[in-house]
């Protein structure tokens, strides 16, 4: 097993994938042995893995298409919504939070805003306690 000098014996096993080149990787996936050129090297898989486990990677699920479909509608809403209320000239009030990372940005406008801003903060104090009570996962 072993040299006159110590070193280990190593039989040179060709690559299963190119059959060209020495072994030196094992495949994360298949399991076979590979040499450097057929080894995706972010992943640890050989080419051939590597492009099956591409084509399989799933595009954007429908929830999540759903969930921006949702989100852009109601973000149009909005705009249309402020739009309006500009344009008719009726006096209006609005408050709103917007959070950027952690920061809140309170921003409010009219007669009865700073009502409008207290309504704010109240609902989404309540849509962060319930997203921190409902988030613990049972143990």
């Amino acid at each position: 097993m072993f040299s006159s000098r110590g070193e280990a014996n190593m039989a040179a096993v060709a690559c299963e994938v190119c059959g060209k080149r020495a072994a030196r990787y094992v495949c994360q996936e298949c399991g076979r042995k590979v040499c450097e050129t057929c080894l995706e090297p972010h992943t640890w898989v050989c080419s051939d893995c590597y492009s099956r486990l591409k084509r399989e990677a799933p595009s954007w699920s429908l929830p999540l298409k759903l969930f921006l479909v949702g989100f852009f509608l109601i973000f149009i809403g909005m705009i249309f919504i402020m739009i309006t209320a500009v344009l008719s000239g009726a006096p209006t009030t609005f408050g709103t939070i917007i959070f950027v990372g952690p920061v809140p940005i309170i921003l409010g406008a009219g007669p009865y805003s700073l009502w409008a801003i207290v309504l704010a903060v109240a609902i989404t104090v309540l849509g962060i306690i319930l997203f921190f009570t409902l988030r613990r996962r049972p143990r």
